[in-house]
């Protein structure tokens, strides 16, 4: 259902109301974007944390307007492996991960780093 439907029963104070919210969420889309775009770039200088990297693949997939279904033909993975990828308690393989990012036309790569605040041994 469009706005357009739902104009009818709206009052002119929630049309107001409306609009006030859309152009406080318009103004404050660069500043989102400006946020997004530094934490992208974060993750691609400095790695991502495995936590994350199912919802760096994810994001991407959703960012690419992909459906489960385009993956799962890009990929070769069955329905199995791709539910995998989803869900709190998910603990995908690398190589489930590593044919998500091909089918989203990526290469994941894994670094091995320093822990942070601990000296070299």
């Amino acid at each position: 259902m469009g706005i357009a439907e739902h104009a009818d029963w709206l009052t002119p104070e929630r049309r107001a109301e409306h609009a006030r919210i859309r152009e406080e969420v318009k103004a404050e889309l660069p500043e989102i974007r400006e946020h997004a775009r530094r934490k992208h770039e974060k993750h691609m200088r400095e790695g991502t944390p495995p936590d994350k990297a199912r919802w760096v693949l994810t994001s991407e997939r959703h960012r690419q307007g992909l459906s489960d279904e385009d993956i799962m033909a890009r990929s070769g993975l069955d329905a199995a492996a791709l539910q995998s990828m989803y869900g709190l308690d998910a603990r995908p393989t690398i190589e489930t991960m590593e044919a998500y990012a091909r089918a989203l036309g990526k290469k994941l790569l894994i670094v091995l780093a320093e822990v942070e605040g601990e000296e070299d041994t």
